[in-house]
Parts: C-alpha cells; sequence; structure tokens
C-alpha cells in the first residue's frame, strides 16, 4: 500500500521514505526513475517532523518503534484500528487524520475512507486523490468503511472467481470466462453510479426469466445474509 501511494504521489508532491529496510528503500527510490520527486530519508528510528506532512504506512505495532521530533503540520495515517486519539498519544501535530485506501491504489482506482481533523480535509483529499476517489466520513464509522472498502475486495475476488468457474462448468474456457466476467465488472461500475440497484435488478429480470431464476436461487441461499455477516464479522475485528 505505501509503494502505491508513493508511485501516486510521484511528480505531485515532493516525498522522502523512511523506514527500517535501508536497502528496501533506495531500491524503490531508484526504481522510479531520474526524474521521480521521490527520495529516501535513512534514519536511525528517529524521524525529524517538524512543520512536515508526515504519511504513515507502518503495521499498528510499529507506530512506536519510531521517535518522532518536532511538530508535524499534518499526520494522515492508514494504520488500521488505530485512533485519533492513540496518535496523539505518540506523534505531535497540529492536525490528524486516519485513512483507509484499498489495494486498487496500485492502478489510481482505489477508494479511500477519510476522517479527522476538517482543517486536513482539503490536503487528505489532494493526498489519497492521487490515488482513487475519496469520501470524508465520522472517525466512529471507520471500521465499517474498513470493511466495505479496504477488505471488500477480497470478497468481490471470491465472488469472480465463483463466476469463472461457473463459466468453465458450463463450457467456456478459462480464458474466455474470466475476459467475460473482467468486462462485467467494469460495465457494472458505469451502471452503480448511474442507477439505483433496484432500478439495474429490475431492468434485467423479465417475467419466467433466466435472470429471475437466478436471482431466486440467490435469495433461497441467503446471499443478502452472507454478504451482510462477511462484512460486520470484518468491521467487528477492525
Amino acid at each position: 500500500m505505501a509503494k502505491s501511494i508513493a508511485v501516486g504521489l510521484n511528480g505531485k508532491f515532493k516525498v522522502k521514505i523512511s523506514g527500517r529496510d535501508k536497502d528496501k528503500i533506495r531500491n524503490f527510490c531508484n526504481s522510479m526513475g531520474e526524474q521521480s520527486s521521490i527520495e529516501p530519508y535513512f534514519i536511525n528510528d528517529s524521524l525529524d517532523i517538524d512543520g512536515q506532512d508526515l504519511i504513515l504506512c507502518v503495521k499498528p505495532n510499529a507506530l512506536t518503534q519510531f521517535q518522532y521530533k518536532g511538530k508535524a503540520r499534518g499526520v494522515y495515517s492508514i494504520l488500521n484500528a488505530t485512533s485519533t486519539l492513540e496518535l496523539k498519544k505518540t506523534i505531535s501535530s497540529t492536525g490528524y487524520v486516519r485513512a483507509m485506501p484499498n489495494v486498487a491504489c496500485e492502478f489510481g482506482s482505489s477508494i479511500t475512507s477519510i476522517c479527522g481533523d476538517e482543517s486536513l480535509k482539503e490536503m487528505a483529499f489532494e493526498i489519497f486523490g492521487a490515488v482513487g476517489r475519496c469520501v470524508w466520513i465520522d472517525e466512529k464509522n471507520m471500521s465499517i468503511a474498513t470493511a466495505l472498502g479496504g477488505c471488500a475486495p477480497a470478497f468481490l475476488a471470491i465472488i469472480a472467481e465463483s463466476l469463472i468457474d461457473s463459466g468453465v462448468i458450463g463450457g467456456l474456457t478459462r480464458e474466455q470466462s474470466k475476459e467475460i466476467v473482467s468486462g462485467l465488472f467494469v460495465g457494472f461500475n458505469d451502471l452503480l453510479h448511474s442507477y439505483h440497484t433496484t432500478t439495474i435488478k429490475e431492468n434485467i429480470m423479465s417475467p419466467a426469466g433466466s435472470t429471475s431464476q437466478g436471482v431466486l436461487s440467490l435469495e433461497r441461499d441467503s446471499i443478502r445474509g452472507i454478504i451482510n455477516n462477511a462484512i460486520l464479522s470484518a468491521k467487528n475485528f477492525a
């Protein structure tokens, strides 16, 4: 996730990359090319953050393994289940923001849920807008937003895999089935932005047609309950 965010910010911001593995940092920065706005910042567990914007992309348990010297202009954290109150206990800053992008930020198409100090909202949208779309929420809803936007791509992958397998079972080659399902997901994004979900379903369901039979099967198998349980289970863990 950190690499994807850095790639998205390259050329838009001057970025210094820090961490515990100096070779990994050096290799990543070198891979960005000569015109890159990203450079390594080697440390000995001590970061000078005075007047800087700090983007935290470490594991939550690694937060306290660094010393933060000075007062940051803004802290932007993608640490799961780490509240702004916890951030304030560790890092001095004029403001704090929590953000949860997902793996699609690699392609600039993440959806990032963001909460925190309103004074940093514009900058937060500029930073995470570099890797996709953003939505501002209340911090009390961050766990459900994380489950929905951050965890659900794994659930959608299972659904996509099941659809592809169904095509193969029905006689398509795996390549053909994958191409159809890939196109399905791309096209559905446009439908979802243009129509209510009920309208999409009703426009496809003709009387006694194949779609209506498939919908009936999904409802009989409690598809809504299965999905709700998956999202709420992820929420309770976050």
